[in-house]
């Protein structure tokens, strides 16, 4: 009798053990709503946004100011034009919004590379355009199906296994994308990602069809978003959003110049960064669902604000890499508690989760809009490693939440 009870003991800690350490499950809307959108990132974010800010640095006679005046107008827009796709995503469910949302990404490496191959300046207002089309449709029904769709229980190692798959797809893309410039040009860059964000749409066909009332007004949802009990919403995602811009737009830039403008570089050092991350990332995601997430994004949003201080004094490959490396693993231990964290709030919200996600947009991208005119006016006075000052700063408010 004492024979079994102990192997009924090994067996209950077994899986424990199983449950915390291996892989999670998922349902599959999941898997069909994270191959969507693992696709077109592989393109969008892998092979373009890295790029982007040099490509239109060089496009603009190497002025950081004309990139960042790019980069504010489509955040003004975006966020005028949130609510509204708010709005549209009740009417048609979120599916269909998402759906909806793809052809105007596809367009938007279309209008690039348009720009790229007639330089007329027509071509990048439609790229504001379009860009923004697919954000106010697809972001906000994305957000609201991860939420409903990921388990309560295990949405941190949920979350940390499909970052950890989009981190080795992120591997091959810029370093892909730096070769693809290097031998053939940014025009056939941007045929090659429209192509694969076009394949991305499929597997939305596949997801269950969820309704979602947005009940806020075009005003209200603004009035909300600035009211004094949602301040700690503003700040907290507004900080997020502020510091990810400079890493966006700022960063790439500065490495670029400091690899003496070669993208093979630019791409490879990037791959690596990446490359280094993937099992700390899985460590994290454990970490989030077993221990207390605000403790972690405090020591991970202290460790990430350091730094940005220390990218203030990089001057070679080399400290790109080590710093870059650094700055991930802080990331990830600020990242993957944030990230369940803001998921968990999105699912404790009920029948208001589109309306919470609707205003943590409005915030973030309050932050992003504001730290790009920081940086603007800055620039005018001070090199570029200063706007890593203001990013390790607003790294620190992300606590208020």
């Amino acid at each position: 009798m004492a024979v079994y009870q102990y192997r009924n003991k090994i067996r209950e800690y077994q899986n424990k053990i199983g449950d915390t350490l291996g892989p999670p499950k998922f349902s599959f809307d999941v898997i069909f709503l994270f191959l969507n959108n693992l696709t077109w990132r592989f393109a969008l974010w892998g092979m373009i946004a890295l790029f982007l800010p040099i490509f239109l640095f060089e496009r603009f006679n190497q002025s950081v100011q004309n990139v960042l005046i790019f980069y504010i107008v489509s955040g003004v827009l975006f966020g005028f034009l949130v609510p509204l796709g708010a709005k549209i995503m009740s009417k048609i469910g979120l599916k269909k919004s998402m759906i909806l949302a793809t052809p105007f990404l596809v367009a938007y490496c279309l209008t690039l590379y348009y720009f790229a191959s007639y330089r007329l300046f027509v071509f990048l207002i439609f790229a504001i355009l379009t860009i923004t089309l697919f954000r106010i449709l697809y972001w906000t029904p994305y957000h609201v199906e991860f939420a409903k769709f990921t388990s309560q229980k295990d949405r941190g190692r949920q979350i940390a296994y499909l970052s950890s798959f989009g981190f080795i797809i992120g591997v091959i893309a810029p370093l892909l994308a730096g070769l693809i410039i290097d031998q053939l040009g940014f025009p056939i860059l941007f045929i090659i990602s429209m192509i694969i964000i076009a394949i991305s749409i499929f597997p939305l066909f596949f997801l269950s069809q969820v309704k979602e009332e947005y009940s806020f007004s075009y005003f209200q949802t603004f009035k909300e978003a600035f009211s004094r009990k949602n301040r700690r919403l503003l700040i907290g995602y507004g900080s997020d959003g502020a510091q990810s811009i400079v890493s966006v737009v700022i960063w790439p830039i500065f490495i670029f110049g400091i690899l003496n403008e070669n993208y093979v570089a630019v791409g490879g050092i990037t791959a690596a960064v990446i490359l280094v991350t993937i099992i700390l990332n899985l460590v994290m995601g454990t970490l989030a669902d077993i221990k207390k997430k605000r403790f972690l994004i405090k020591i991970g949003s202290g460790l990430y604000a350091f730094g940005w201080l220390i990218k203030m004094f990089v001057a070679s490959g080399f400290q790109i890499f080590v710093v870059s490396a650094y700055h991930s693993f802080t990331g990830i231990i600020r990242g993957i508690p944030f990230t369940t964290f803001v998921y968990e709030q999105m699912a404790d919200q009920g029948h208001y989760i589109d309306e919470y996600t609707v205003l943590r947009e409005v915030s973030l991208n309050v932050g992003r809009v504001l730290m790009l005119i920081a940086c603007f006016i800055l620039l005018g006075f001070v090199g570029l490693t200063w706007t890593f000052l203001l990013a390790a700063i607003a790294s620190l408010f992300i606590n208020i939440l």
